[in-house]
């Protein structure tokens, strides 16, 4: 049987058969269900790296944007303000993960230790989600807050009317309240439908290539 004929399918299939005969008188090639754990692996790794890269692209296109929209706004110190904050929580965020997704491997194929690769990878991997999971903690509460001070501001306020105007910072106490757990669940769900799949496949390839070693 040739490595390329194997699919999810037949790895799945391979696998229950090797269980089944806890890996003796197998008439499946253990070596090749490992090279096709390998490919599948590799595969996945690749497929998230490339999901990470496209949070970074957004990441740093939302703080090229505002940025931009700062310029627009230099003759008004508080809009310089509000704007200055948010290019600078998103810059921190993009480096951060910047810096995690280059710790993750471009290809497991050369690695001496493949199963060692595979559990690099998934760690460096969910360590970039963490690190936006903490990020978005920190971030989701003071970015609500300055989006509806940078309305008032725009309507003609001073950040300081707005820290004296009680309608003002209720309208805030309330939108903390309704969107701060929204935007906490709409992050884990966008990240489950992009990671999840390829990262579950990918621990579960970890258990198995560590069985068969």
């Amino acid at each position: 049987m040739n490595k390329q004929e194997f699919n999810d399918v037949d790895i799945a299939q391979a696998w229950q058969k090797l269980v089944a005969n806890k890996f003796s008188n197998s008439q499946i090639n253990k070596h090749e269900i490992m090279n096709a754990i390998k490919m599948e692996s590799y595969s996945s790794i690749a497929e998230l790296k490339k999901r990470v890269k496209y949070k970074l692209f957004w990441s740093a296109g939302f703080t090229l944007t505002l940025a931009i929209i700062l310029l627009f706004f230099l003759g008004n110190m508080d809009m310089v303000l509000l704007l200055g904050i948010g290019v600078a929580a998103y810059a921190i965020g993009f480096i951060g993960m910047y810096f995690k997704y280059q710790q993750i491997e471009e290809n497991i194929s050369g690695s001496t230790d493949i199963l060692e690769s595979m559990k690099y990878n998934a760690k460096m991997i969910k360590s970039v989600l963490s690190l936006e999971k903490i990020w978005g903690l920190i971030v989701f509460i003071p970015a609500i807050i300055m989006g509806i001070l940078a309305g008032k501001v725009l309507d003609g306020y001073s950040l300081t009317a707005c820290f004296q105007d009680s309608k003002i910072l209720t309208i805030i106490l309330g939108a903390v309240l309704i969107f701060t757990p929204l935007l906490i669940w709409s992050s884990h769900k966008m990240n489950k439908i992009a990671f999840g799949e390829n990262l579950e496949k990918l621990e579960s390839n970890i258990i198995k290539m560590e069985t068969l070693q």
